[in-house]
């Protein structure tokens, strides 16, 4: 409501012919996704039609010489004219018209609108997709937006829905998945979403998406409320005949393209029924679902190894052995990527494997698929609050290497998004990277700047691609990522049970039993060396003339609450250390230090969360009934500073300056 309002505001006075109005003309083939296009766009001026009177006219022009989903505009005075050949073609080339124009695309909810259209020139260059399948999984098993927007039937919901089809359309995507829960086993519950889903598909595929659900297998693994095919524990019920009582419930009436099985975490099957298990849900998808692909995910988990037909290899690898028809999605997981370590992340030190796995499909002439993060969420980025450009890097590295030149072997075919929460500057980690799955940029900085310099300008992009490099060499490489993120009583629990997700940190109550402390010693020469090298370019971003708008100031309070994290953890760290030295003056100087930066957290976060591109009040923020296992907004602890207090507290527990039991960050 907000971007509309603030639209008709700007082109109150924008009438047919006036120099703010753009028209798109079109032949009707493509009327009806380019009238949602423009419907979804937040500029009064913007129309479909076939007068364009005295403003701007966007002529789009069926070319059989286009190859499908591609296009190329060519500038004639006040026109540009879009060839395209296919209707997503065509969308793409209206949403790259209108960049030129100055709009980005940037959140679902909210766009980047220029205060008066201006074109600047567009070379008549041909676009095409380097990668066939470019999209995004909507991690619906969390709190995020997308699942309020896909999994909780209602008006409101489908027009949010819609509006983030549009979003993945305009940033040259053209597949869109989520995950099923659990809750529609109830009838009545499933009553409600089939219909409110039916609809979502078909409207995906009025504006060219193909939409894919995600599936779990096994319920013994399923840690997240997923709707599973198999419940048993008995082992008495045939799992041919649980697969068949709950396949209906997700393919009757509902035409997806894709069906997506996975997993779940940590907890292994015997190998033969695995791959018979996930032979049994190809065979009756054939049968229920025939014109959809399955897809298989192939998990990360460095502990989790089996031996199957004389190979030791990690578990979820067994899809290999499984009907070659499945399609398997290599996944890997946080800013991790498949050339670099991986720094202990689910006790992997990197993610050859699937970087190895990937590329042998693709010699195989089976088709490539990578699923990497964009935001991992649990205590580990944006809901600390954490702004991680790291990811961006991370994603167009991974592009760039499996784009190289492969000989027989091809290149990548699908590349989609795992992808959870927009807020804190997670919508510049999706846009960049799907859209580098259209067209790799020719480098970190070039995706970021044409991303932020229409309004924020080149040096803010330039400073946004430092910080991504430095975060590349202090806290992935020099591994410093344990201590920056955050970490809840379930992961504490976790790791005694040797469930290690995030990279692992020596804790304070290990530092006090007298274990780690060359590991806290050498992490805090690093961390030193990264806090002052975020702290210059606070002040070099604080210096720049940025305008007065919610971009700038979320982009702010990201550099900022970056600082601030360093410095807390150095703080609370060497509070500790003097406290075991005995010198309780400087513990309880840099305990006070720690108390003050937390003050200052709370502040920045304060004002993000004021103003936040979500439209719909506090429900990313607070407590909120839902059908994950989560039962609040995924920003919760990040609005409290959870996982900041509770170090605070554990630190002040072994300082005796406090006697509060700290809090759980989890429930």
């Amino acid at each position: 409501m907000r971007a509309l309002v603030l639209a008709l505001l700007l082109c109150a006075s924008c009438g047919d012919d006036l120099r703010g109005s753009i028209t798109i003309v079109t032949d009707p083939q493509w009327e009806a996704p380019l009238r949602e296009l423009a419907a979804l766009t937040p500029y009064g001026g913007l129309t479909v039609g076939s007068d364009p009177g005295e403003g701007f006219e966007i002529a789009v022009v069926d070319d059989a010489t286009i190859p499908l989903e591609g296009y190329r505009i060519e500038t004639d005075g006040d026109v540009l004219r879009v060839h395209a050949h296919d209707v997503l073609g065509a969308q793409y080339g209206v949403a790259a018209a209108l960049e030129s124009f100055g709009f980005r695309f940037r959140h679902p909810f909210d766009a980047l609108v220029p205060f008066v259209p201006e074109p600047t020139p567009v070379a008549a260059t041909l676009h095409q997709p380097q990668i066939r399948v470019r999209g995004f999984q909507l991690h619906t098993l969390h709190p995020i937006e997308g699942y309020f927007a896909f999994w909780e039937p209602g008006p409101g919901s489908t027009n949010d829905a819609h509006r983030i089809i549009d979003w993945v359309v305009k940033n040259r995507g053209n597949f869109l998945q989520w995950v099923a829960l659990d809750n529609i086993n109830d009838p009545d519950q499933h009553a409600a979403w089939q219909p409110f889903t039916r609809e979502l598909i078909d409207y995906a595929h009025l504006r060219g998406i193909r939409v894919g659900l995600g599936i779990q297998l096994f319920g013994q693994a399923n840690l997240q409320s997923a709707f599973d095919l198999s419940d048993d524990k008995s082992g008495t019920v045939p799992i041919s005949q649980e697969i068949a009582a709950r396949l209906p419930i997700v393919t009757k009436d509902l035409p997806f393209d894709v069906y997506t099985l996975s997993f779940g975490e940590f907890f292994n099957a015997e190998p033969q029924k695995f791959i018979d298990s996930v032979n049994e849900v190809r065979t009756q998808l054939r049968t229920v679902a025939p014109a959809a692909e399955m897809h298989a995910v192939v998990h990360v988990g460095g502990e989790q190894r089996v031996q199957y037909m004389g190979e030791d290899l990690i578990y979820y690898f067994l899809v290999k052995f499984a009907d070659p028809s499945i399609i398997a999605d290599l996944h890997t997981v946080m800013f991790y990527n498949l050339f670099e370590p991986a720094g202990g992340a689910y006790q992997s030190e990197n993610f050859f494997e699937h970087r190895d796995y990937l590329r042998e499909r693709m010699c195989a002439g089976l088709k490539g698929s990578y699923m990497p993060e964009t935001a991992y969420w649990v205590a580990f980025d944006d809901s600390v609050p954490q702004f991680f450009p790291l990811y961006v890097r991370s994603r167009l590295h991974d592009l760039a290497e499996l784009q190289k030149p492969a000989g027989p072997c091809g290149v990548l075919d699908q590349h989609y998004l795992f992808t959870s929460g927009w807020e804190w500057g997670y919508w510049l980690n999706d846009v960049a990277s799907i859209r580098a799955s259209y067209e790799l940029p020719g480098n970190l900085l070039e995706a970021f700047t044409y991303q932020l310099a229409p309004d924020l300008g080149a040096d803010a992009a330039s400073l946004v691609e430092r910080l991504a490099n430095a975060q590349h060499d202090q806290v992935m490489i020099q591994q410093l990522t344990g201590y920056l993120v955050g970490r809840d009583s379930v992961i504490d629990l976790g790791r005694q049970a040797n469930i290690i997700s995030q990279p692992d940190r020596v804790t304070f109550d290990q530092l006090a039993a007298g274990m780690g402390r060359a590991e806290v010693e050498t992490m805090l020469g690093v961390l030193r060396g990264h806090a002052d090298e975020l702290d210059g370019l606070l002040r070099e971003l604080a210096a720049l003339s940025l305008p007065s708008s919610r971009w700038a100031d979320e982009l702010r309070a990201g550099f900022e609450i970056d600082a601030l994290r360093a410095r807390f953890v150095q703080a609370t760290y060497e509070a500790t250390l003097a406290q075991l030295d005995g010198d309780q003056a400087t513990a309880q100087r840099r305990y006070g230090d720690a108390k003050a930066l937390l003050v200052r957290a709370h502040a920045v976060v304060l004002a993000r969360h004021g103003d936040l591109h979500d439209t719909h009040g506090r429900r990313l923020l607070d407590k909120t009934a839902n059908q994950t296992f989560y039962q609040f907004g995924f920003l919760y602890f990040a609005d409290s500073l959870c996982y900041w207090q509770r170090e605070l507290d554990q630190v002040g527990g072994i300082l005796g300056s406090t006697s509060v039991i700290p809090a759980s960050c989890f429930f």
